[in-house]
């Protein structure tokens, strides 16, 4: 078991489900929405078609050992985590179902492929490599997340109506991004396990992701055209290199007594909490309403 230390204390109880709404209307956004690029664009339709049935089974990979959890402070963390995760769920469903109505019929197969994937880990791999499992992938997000809220260039190229979606989605990305960690490290969940499940999670995840793009490519018939898509994979992977800039955060993984608070984001947080959901945020028409563990406000 790794060993927990006063500094990596559970995280704070305040892990909101904030209740949003967003619309997205295929006739008004663009198939090439980040960029006018359509490897981009079609890359962020892939991960995004993994996200509901991928945080479905963050959401089961947790509870499965929450009994494990003596703390109050990260039991109410976990509920809310689970609440962000089915908000997270909910509104990807709907922003999939744009670029399904805007002609990528290949999703539906490929979710029922990530369906029976993910079954498949579900009857192989007993609870403990599963939540590891989630503990790595929750390291992806939290990386990508934090990367797009502090620079302004991974965000700017989206369309105007796509881009709250992804902004809110890595706020709490960040909010949450120790939970699943926590609940692990309190179930006597090891080093070895986790950075064994992580390895072979970073294979299976770009494995699958990369069939996923590859095939929306192929429907928008610029898979054998790299003329039309090199620009935006110089974009993610050379210059800029968004994605490229990650691996540093993501071998920090490796580091025996890693936790994901390492990277300080309580500054970076309040201050996108403030502009998302302040008294002038620029998502408080989109705001529902906020339940907190414990309290309801309006």
């Amino acid at each position: 078991m790794e060993a927990a230390s006063p500094a990596h204390a559970a995280v704070s109880a305040d892990i909101p489900r904030r209740q949003v709404d967003f619309e997205f209307d295929p006739a008004k956004v663009p198939l090439d929405w980040y960029r006018d690029d359509v490897f981009v664009s079609t890359f962020l339709d892939a991960l995004s078609l993994l996200f509901p049935e991928g945080e479905r089974f963050f959401v089961e990979s947790v509870k499965k050992l929450r009994h494990h959890v003596q703390d109050p402070d990260l039991a109410a963390a976990v509920e809310g985590f689970i609440g962000q995760e089915a908000m997270h769920g909910k509104e990807h469903r709907a922003f999939n179902a744009m670029f399904l109505a805007q002609g990528l019929t290949s999703s539906v197969r490929l979710e029922r492929q990530l369906e029976g994937l993910l079954d498949r880990v579900r009857r192989d791999l007993p609870a403990p490599s599963r939540l590891a499992a989630t503990c790595a992938l929750e390291h992806f997000t939290a990386m990508m997340a934090e990367a797009s809220l502090r620079h302004e260039g991974m965000r700017d190229g989206m369309h105007a109506t796509i881009r709250p979606l992804w902004v809110w989605h890595a706020l709490e990305e960040n909010e949450h991004k120790a939970v699943a960690f926590d609940v692990y490290r309190a179930a006597g969940g090891g080093y070895v396990r986790r950075v064994g499940i992580m390895i072979l999670t970073t294979l299976i995840f770009f494995a699958f992701t990369a069939w996923v793009h590859a095939h929306f490519l192929a429907q928008r018939n610029v898979l054998w055209k790299p003329w039309r898509w090199v620009r935006g994979a110089t974009h993610m992977w050379i210059y800029p290199g968004w994605f490229t800039r990650l691996v540093p955060a993501y071998l920090s993984y490796f580091r025996p007594g890693f936790h994901p608070d390492d990277r300080d984001t309580r500054a970076l947080l309040a201050t996108w909490r403030e502009r998302l959901f302040g008294a002038d945020g620029e998502l408080r028409d989109n705001l529902r309403g906020v339940w907190v563990p414990g309290a309801k406000v309006a």
